[in-house]
């Protein structure tokens, strides 16, 4: 038994050994680490501590536990071969070419943290596939239904209209989807409302309004907010709205066909956002 305390004893991970700092003694040697496979030993930072393999992910089926095998032989481009045959069964072959197509859309919608909605994605995909509700004739709808609960709960700014276009369905199609993940599913799958003021911001670049009068209708949007207004209300007929009161406010005045068409939010919309916002929080505009 070593005399050494505890405190003194560390471990050196390039050697595998247990040593006293007091006396310069190896106390166990040759150990097997168990942890990760790490390329780096730096201790100063996680930023310089390098994986030897991919993270674990949801974005495909297999979570990321695949093997790559040299094809510069032949023998590697054969066994390559059986490794890719084995690597899907023939049970998976339909969560396969759903995460497929999930993650070809996200990369069309040009997301920031794209990866990070591919995860959350795929991970809700999983989940449905096992328990049997993506089949074949709702896939489409059921991944548009997904991607858009995943950009809610992340609280990224989302064109509705793009995604749909982009799975293919109708928004009845997606809206039916949405009903029968939170009805079948048997797990809590968590759906949140997009901030307006994200949506102030994007809006901000397509009218191409000027910096003070983003910062209004952040304002109005923030007041309407904590005064309950906008509860039950499309975010975006919000933001709409807020920017069109804001312009006229700073005698920057947008019309509304201009909004509607660079927004993609209908007249009528931003005509009942616009009543709701004046009307509640009581401000006076001459148009």
């Amino acid at each position: 038994m070593s005399s050494c305390p505890q405190s003194s004893i560390i471990y050196d991970e390039v050697r595998g050994e247990y040593i006293c700092t007091e006396t310069g003694e190896v106390l166990e040697e040759r150990l097997v680490d168990v942890g990760p496979e790490w390329r780096s030993f730096e201790v100063i930072s996680d930023t310089g501590r390098v994986r030897g393999s991919e993270p674990v992910t949801s974005k495909v089926h297999d979570y990321g536990l695949s093997t790559t095998i040299d094809e510069h032989s032949y023998e590697g481009r054969k066994l390559n071969e059986l490794n890719k045959s084995s690597r899907v069964l023939s049970r998976e072959k339909r969560l396969v070419k759903a995460l497929q197509l999930t993650n070809s859309i996200i990369n069309r919608l040009n997301l920031p943290n794209s990866d990070l909605i591919k995860n959350e994605v795929g991970m809700i995909v999983n989940k449905l596939y096992r328990k049997n509700i993506i089949k074949k004739k709702n896939m489409r709808a059921m991944i548009a239904a997904v991607i858009i609960t995943a950009l809610k709960n992340h609280n990224i700014p989302l064109n509705t209209r793009e995604i749909l276009n982009l799975c293919q369905v109708t928004q009845r199609e997606a809206w039916k989807a949405l009903l029968k993940i939170h009805r079948d599913s048997g797990e809590r799958i968590r759906l949140n409302v997009v901030d307006p003021l994200s949506y102030v911001r994007q809006y901000s670049c397509l009218l191409e309004v000027t910096p003070e009068t983003e910062s209004l209708a952040m304002k109005l949007v923030t007041t309407a907010k904590n005064s309950g207004i906008t509860s039950g209300k499309g975010p975006q007929g919000i933001a709409a709205a807020a920017l069109y009161i804001a312009s006229i406010l700073m005698n920057e005045k947008q019309t509304q066909q201009n909004i509607s068409e660079k927004l993609g939010v209908t007249e009528v919309t931003l005509r009942n956002r616009y009543r709701d916002l004046i009307e509640g929080l009581d401000i006076l505009v001459e148009l």
